[in-house]
């Protein structure tokens, strides 16, 4: 077998291993937030609702709609509205022109239970990621686009400006390093915007 071969077989290995742990963390992620949902009263579909609620703007969308994002039966989702109508997080109000329509929108305290539980998912999602290295995690992100979504496409990180010059080390930015420090970058270092 050439060098070449040899380096695409090793290659081949090492991104099945990533794979294989992104799945096991992905899995403990799931059921952390499968956890934590049922403390915040919601269940993963209620979860959905409220999410595909909250993009719908102030206004909030129509109860069919809702249906079509969530690709689920018009009754089924008129059963997680009262659920959730009854908990106080979402109002659902009848259409004046048409009164079989019904509009959808989040409260207060739907907003605020959706903020919580999103906050934890984001931890939960960077908790994934967290020991990987940033260059594993370019590569897994060109790994599942290419196996999963059948995009060939190459990923790459940019900071921005104002953090461009300072390597970031562990969390921790290094003054005075010089570009090109052989310090491992982690996840764990990047600015929060970056590491979603």
């Amino acid at each position: 077998m050439s060098t070449d071969g040899v380096r695409s077989a090793r290659d081949a290995l090492a991104d099945i291993a990533l794979v294989a742990q992104l799945r096991s963390a992905f899995g403990e992620a799931q059921a952390v937030m499968a956890q934590t949902l049922v403390g915040f009263g919601l269940t993963e579909q209620r979860y959905q609702l409220l999410l595909v609620v909250a993009a719908g703007g102030a206004e909030g969308m129509g109860q069919g709609a809702i249906a079509r994002d969530m690709h689920r039966p018009e009754s089924r989702i008129s059963l997680l509205v009262r659920e959730l109508v009854d908990s106080g997080m979402i109002e659902a109000t009848r259409d004046g022109a048409d009164r079989r329509q019904v509009n959808v929108r989040l409260l207060k305290d739907g907003e605020a239970t959706l903020d919580r539980a999103i906050c934890v998912q984001r931890e939960s999602l960077h908790g994934l990621i967290a020991n990987l290295e940033v260059s594993e995690v370019t590569r897994l992100a060109e790994l599942v686009a290419r196996t999963y979504l059948g995009l060939d496409l190459s990923v790459s990180l940019r900071r921005p400006a104002r953090e461009a010059a300072r390597p970031i080390v562990r969390g921790r930015v290094r003054r005075g390093a010089a570009p090109g420090t052989e310090a491992r970058e982690t996840v764990s270092g990047l600015p929060p915007h970056a590491a979603m």
